[in-house]
């Protein structure tokens, strides 16, 4: 199949998914499954505006609807990421000292505030008028060329971009490298599925694979942001000291989950079965 025929087919698949998850959404802002399906939806949607622009040229129409998707990314992530830490909280950290519960209160206050940000955002007209177009034209050189032919390109300049994050990565003193590494391998891992279809040996193992290591990566980014956020919480607003027993608990899972991490990926060899063979000619 001709790339523009291939990306104009999955995109519409996209889209079709985006507009039934904004309309659960829109329904139940309180709900986090619906909150995080529209997010996954909106991802997998920006992931193959991004590949068509690569692929085919770019679209202004597209342009426009890809700043609309991240704008309305911005505050279902935060309420997205409220939810996350509330839910960990619970899991690592269920009964604690008087400074580990009074930062279990702000993330909650947090919740309700991003809820009513996004109940508000989600009943805008502009949104519920929120589609992506889907021109036929191409302004790049690859709309006559099978889309077979490109993806594996495209693919490993994608996977080179994670892979150049990973020694950083592994130092358990950078954090913010393994976060970047963590957005690559995003990228990475929304694109692969676009062109799933492309791919024989490509199986639901292969995406299997690809979400735990995502998940293994912001299990460790979450660790990080809630331990940042509570030593700052304790220190500038509660004039503590003493480290929580909430940042000690969430420090001793990080480490696990590092631990995992570099048993996963400790080095470049061992993520390349991360990546696996499927994707490749």
């Amino acid at each position: 199949m001709e790339a523009a025929a291939f990306l104009e087919e999955s995109g519409r698949t996209r889209s079709t998914r985006f507009r039934e998850c904004l309309k659960r959404a829109s329904a139940d802002p309180t709900s986090d499954v619906e909150i995080h399906d529209l997010r996954v939806a909106i991802r997998r949607l920006l992931a193959w505006i991004v590949l068509r622009t690569a692929l085919l040229g770019p679209d202004q129409r597209l342009r426009g609807a890809r700043s609309s998707l991240k704008a309305l990314m911005i505050p279902l992530g935060k309420l997205r990421d409220a939810h996350v830490k509330r839910d960990w909280i619970l899991r690592v950290v269920p009964e604690a000292d008087e400074p580990s519960y009074l930062y279990s209160v702000q993330v909650a206050s947090n919740i309700l505030r991003w809820e009513a940000r996004v109940r508000e955002r989600l009943g805008a007209q502009s949104i519920r008028r929120l589609r992506v177009p889907f021109p036929r034209g191409t302004g790049g050189l690859g709309g006559h060329l099978e889309a077979a032919i490109l993806a594996p390109d495209h693919l490993g300049r994608l996977e080179r971009e994670v892979l150049k994050h990973l020694p950083a990565a592994l130092d358990p003193e950078h954090p913010e490298a393994l976060h970047r590494m963590r957005l690559a391998f995003k990228k990475y891992r929304y694109t692969a599925e676009v062109l799933l279809p492309l791919f024989p040996k490509a199986t639901e193992e292969t995406t299997k694979r690809l979400h735990d290591f995502q998940t293994l990566l912001g299990t460790i980014h979450d660790c990080d942001v809630i331990v940042a956020e509570a030593a700052s919480f304790r220190r500038g607003i509660l004039g503590l000291g003493k480290e929580s027993a909430l940042e000690t608990a969430f420090r001793a899972f990080r480490e696990k989950r590092f631990g995992d991490l570099q048993e996963v990926a400790g080095t470049a060899g061992a993520l390349s079965r991360v990546f696996g063979t499927e994707f490749r000619y």
